[in-house]
């Protein structure tokens, strides 16, 4: 076990794993944060398992963000995937993950966090790089008077309390008043609270910040409500089906296609496998999209683009088989509350 930082790089693991493959090439891909480790690691299994290492510069987002395309062009007998835990998923070539967990210790923040805000009852969930401490966290939590809910009803997340930019099943529970979120950034934090509509609490293990998310949530929701509206009187619509190995839905896109043109609208398919904004400049008679890819493109970057860009459940309320508030129920009622 190698440690650089506070990160946790199993390179035992993948030195056996390349040896019992008898790999010559593999291919490293890294999401953004690990990025300032990659040239030690490459250097580190080449020593160790005399294997070439090609490193993916590609942006990635997640573990259904696999480079496993880029690793059969490059003949790579292994694709060995940082920074989240395992997708189901099947994979052009055989594909490794390394969670790199952190040493951290955050039992302390979260204890001094949570009776400072008075919490009584809450849901624990975190990205893959803290969930070993979880139940450590919770013992503390626990001790302390506060009553904590640890769940593991996710059928991607594979450990108790972790939460997927797509996937929040473990953040949601009717016995917890707050979700307690310990990572880095605001991303999954926003999602918890959006998807689950329960207050969250999003503790940075690095920074020691501690932050109601609320506000940035309802700044958010004002954004899709503006899509979805906008959306409305669209005539023409352009479905993106994505191309990374574990955004790929095609059936989703078809539904979506036959939904819209059933209600009187013009519907086209499109396949990419990176949704900028740049791509649809001569595109100028398409006047919303439907990300069937990534939900997170429609929601944070829906900002950038010129027209409505909208996610599969958004459309649904476009076409009236469903209604905002059914969409988005108590963070709604709440964000109606405040501006009434």
């Amino acid at each position: 076990m190698v440690t650089m930082g506070d990160l946790t790089f199993e390179i035992e693991k993948i030195i056996s794993e390349v040896k019992a493959r008898n790999a010559r090439r593999i291919l490293l891909q890294f999401p953004e944060g690990l990025l300032p480790y990659v040239t030690r690691i490459a250097s580190l299994i080449e020593e160790q398992a005399g294997v070439e290492a090609v490193t993916s510069l590609d942006p990635c987002w997640g573990a259904c963000d696999l480079a496993d395309s880029e690793a059969l062009t490059l003949r790579s007998d292994l694709l060995i995937h940082f920074g989240h835990a395992p997708w189901p998923t099947q994979t052009k070539v055989p594909a490794l993950f390394v969670e790199c967990f952190s040493k951290r210790e955050i039992a302390e923040q979260a204890v001094k966090a949570a009776l400072s805000l008075g919490l009584k009852r809450l849901i624990l969930t975190s990205t893959v790089q803290h969930v070993k401490t979880l139940p450590l966290v919770k013992k503390a939590l626990e001790d302390a008077g506060v009553s904590v809910t640890l769940k593991s009803d996710s059928k991607r997340a594979p450990y108790p309390g972790q939460v997927l930019g797509c996937d929040y099943s473990n953040a949601f529970s009717p016995d917890a008043d707050t979700t307690f979120f310990i990572g880095g950034g605001l991303f999954h934090a926003v999602g918890v609270a959006l998807f689950t509509g329960k207050r969250v609490i999003s503790l940075d293990p690095y920074t020691g910040e501690v932050r109601d998310v609320t506000p940035n949530v309802r700044r958010l929701l004002l954004e899709r409500y503006t899509h979805v509206a906008k959306a409305k009187d669209a005539k023409r619509f352009g479905i993106i089906i994505g191309l990374k190995s574990g955004q790929t839905h095609i059936n989703v896109a078809r539904s979506i296609r036959d939904a819209l043109r059933s209600s009187g609208k013009e519907a086209y398919l499109f396949a990419m496998r990176e949704v900028v904004p740049e791509r649809f400049m001569n595109l100028g008679d398409v006047e919303a999209l439907v990300v069937t890819a990534c939900p997170r493109i429609a929601i944070e970057d829906g900002p950038r683009f010129p027209i409505p860009v909208l996610t599969p459940d958004e459309v649904e309320v476009v076409i009236g088989r469903k209604n905002w508030v059914e969409l988005y129920p108590s963070i709604n009622e709440k964000v109606e509350e405040e501006d009434g």
